[in-house]
């Protein structure tokens, strides 16, 4: 059974994902160079992020994300 906890943190981070996409999508379509940096920078986070955790803390063999 995974961890509640690495469970409840995939979902997070999925949900800031697509926070960030929409933040992203509004930045393009006014074309604020500066914001677009700012989200795409967010999104590299969140995927560094995601992909430690898989790395370090996840049970192994196990998906927790989409």
């Amino acid at each position: 059974m995974p961890n509640d906890y690495s469970v409840q943190l995939h979902d997070l981070i999925s949900e800031k994902i697509k926070s960030a996409d929409r933040h992203l999508a509004v930045a393009k379509d006014n074309q604020d160079t500066k914001m677009q940096s700012y989200w795409n920078g967010q999104l590299e986070e969140l995927a560094w992020l995601r992909t430690y955790l898989k790395a370090h803390v996840d049970l192994k063999d196990f998906v927790y994300y989409q």
